[in-house]
């Protein structure tokens, strides 16, 4: 039997104590290590853990507002809202985004060219909000979709209320059209009031008082099983529906003159002159925006935006034409004030104009004979008005002509308008880099050369000449009803101009000469309408070719002339001004007229009423 020495006994004493103490010293700092742990947990993340539990069982869900609906000034609806069904994705219960996209794509669900503003807005939505993936599942998708509905989790269909235009395509361009929400759009606006599931103004109307017509979003807090099936309501917010606008815009009116301006392009506008309320608001060929607002397709979009005639384009605002004879009351008003024109003169017409050092004449489109001013407005004498011009020069012309607002906004209430041209020896300097010659203010003399005008503008000029020289600021909102009060706040007229310094007599002459024009022998429109026809009007063609050029050869459609149209009503108490373009229409006379004649029969025939 071995012994162990007391040097070896003392020495696995203490091997083994050692070990005890590191054991101890492990223990503890397991210890600490897990009340460390612990403190975070219940102190500094408890928030954190809690979110997420409560998340496991509490969902709050963003309810969009109802749209405000759009009515016209007798409160008929030309835009509200239809019930349809939408496809929507809560991003935070989909697996893989990626492959359930992929797979919707397949399926025919959603549009490949969708996929990028999806992205964008799953990015950048509210925890739990649901992303629309399609804005109106047909019957074949919706089947196709519960058909395969296991493999979407986290995607649903979904009963939301749709843009819907009842009018179609009439009213088209006034009203514009609305969307899904986009990466862009959430750009311009503040996106809390935003619950992604609604629709946003595009164009016009819908675009430009959106803050009003959208209305702000309520929630719901429901509790939820780990399916993500409710099992009980906890709370709700309710929405406020947005504000219904009460638009200027006459829908009998606007019907009337679109159903004329059918299969043309070109466009129309009527201003009640008294106050500067927009009656009618045509830009032809139009649109559905019923398409639009209900998720065209890439391709059926893109068809729209390459359209030879445009349809998109808003002519009404945005075309800028030459406004051809239709400034020449404001060219006579202009040598009336100046006093280069006698009303009881007779000035000469041989059918054309020459200007010394000037090779060829500027010719007429017929010999007038002697005229005095009344008879050269109704015979619209181009002489008459290349003298004239030259008479009183083109600083006093390119004044004048912007006293009736051309080459100006008008400041309508919707964006994209046009300034128009009214060109002087210093616009053409500094954007054609030419001089301005004597033949350039002869050309200015009939509305032809550079000068340049919208619909908007030639009608705002025609409520100057009804008014004798005021008019107000063109709009198409006449009120606002708030959805909570059902109050209505009305928009008051703003005074746009205020001319005041022409002789009342020189205004009559102007108003005697464009009554001669419908109601006397020899008006460029005699004949278009019934005898006594209580209207003041001035025909006019903008020419887009040179006849020289084109003598002996058939003229292109796309070449031929403009053909214009302005005029008010009744004589005595204007209560409408017009203005009309049709565009390669040739003659004011056979394809502008008409149609105000149409649009005037049902305005007359209302006022006896």
């Amino acid at each position: 039997m071995e012994f162990k020495t007391l040097a070896t006994q003392e020495s696995e004493k203490k091997l083994f104590l050692n070990r005890i103490i590191f054991s101890i010293i492990v223990i503890v700092f397991l210890i600490v290590a897990l009340l460390l742990r612990l403190i975070q947990l219940q102190i500094f993340e408890s928030d954190q853990y809690k979110l997420r539990s409560m998340n496991n069982t509490i969902r709050t869900y963003s309810v969009p507002a109802t749209r405000g609906f759009i009515l016209d000034r007798n409160q008929l609806i030309i835009a509200e809202n239809q019930p349809v069904f939408q496809l929507e994705m809560i991003p935070e219960q989909v697996n893989d985004i990626d492959a359930t996209l992929q797979n919707l794509i397949e399926h025919q669900l959603i549009d490949t060219n969708k996929v990028k503003d999806i992205k964008d807005n799953i990015e950048r939505h509210y925890q739990f909000k649901s992303i629309v993936l399609n804005t109106k599942l047909s019957d074949v998708q919706m089947a196709t979709f519960a058909n395969n509905r296991i493999q979407y989790k986290g995607v649903d269909i979904k009963p939301r209320l749709s843009r819907y235009y009842p009018k179609n395509e009439v009213f088209a361009h006034a009203l514009g059209y609305v969307g899904a929400i986009s990466s862009q759009d959430y750009q311009t606006v503040n996106a809390s009031l935003y619950t992604g599931q609604e629709q946003i103004g595009k164009t016009s109307i819908e675009r430009d008082f959106e803050p009003l017509l959208h209305g702000i979003p309520g929630n719901e807090k429901v509790l939820v099983n780990v399916r993500g099936k409710v099992m009980e309501n906890l709370e709700k917010t309710p929405y406020q529906s947005g504000n219904d606008l009460i638009l200027t815009l006459d829908a009998e009116l606007q019907a009337t003159a679109f159903n004329a301006m059918k299969n043309r392009k070109g466009a129309v506008v009527g201003i009640d002159p008294t106050n500067g309320e927009i009656l009618i608001f045509v830009s032809t060929p139009s649109f559905d925006p019923n398409l639009l607002s209900r998720g065209i397709s890439s391709s059926g979009y893109r068809s729209l935006q390459t359209n030879k005639n445009k349809p998109l384009f808003n002519r009404a605002i945005a075309g800028q034409y030459p406004p051809g004879s239709t400034i020449k009351p404001i060219i006579a008003l202009a040598g009336l004030q100046q006093g280069f024109i006698d009303p009881t003169k007779l000035e000469p017409c041989d059918g054309a104009f020459y200007l010394p050092n000037y090779s060829r004449p500027f010719k007429d489109w017929r010999e007038h004979g002697p005229v005095n001013v009344k008879e050269a407005i109704q015979a619209s004498c181009d002489v008459f008005f290349y003298r004239t011009a030259i008479n009183i020069g083109i600083t006093t012309i390119s004044d004048f002509l912007k006293k009736f607002n051309l080459g100006n906004l008008t400041g309508i209430d919707i964006r994209y308008e046009k300034s128009g041209v009214v060109p002087n020896p210093e616009w053409k300097k500094n954007i054609k880099g030419q001089n301005w010659y004597p033949g350039d203010t002869v050309n200015n003399g009939i509305g032809q050369g550079d000068m340049l005008a919208t619909p908007l503008q030639l009608a705002v000029a025609t409520t100057i000449i009804a008014n004798k020289g005021k008019s107000y600021q063109p709009h198409l909102v006449r009120g606002i009803k708030n959805a909570q009060t059902k109050t209505i706040e009305s928009v008051p007229p703003i005074v746009l101009t205020d001319i005041t310094d022409i002789n009342n007599d020189h205004w009559d002459i102007i108003h005697q000469g464009m009554s001669a024009v419908i109601n006397q022998r020899g008006g460029t429109a005699f004949g278009m309408f019934e005898n006594d026809y209580p209207l003041a009007g001035k025909t006019g063609s903008s020419q887009l070719y040179s006849i020289e050029k084109t003598k002996g050869k058939e003229i292109p459609d796309n070449l031929k002339d403009h053909g214009l149209f302005i005029g008010f009503s009744p004589l005595d108490n204007p209560k409408i001004a017009l203005a009309i373009i049709v565009e390669n229409g040739v003659s004011g006379r056979t394809a502008a007229a008409p149609i105000a004649k149409k649009i005037l029969d049902v305005f007359l025939d209302r006022e006896k009423t």
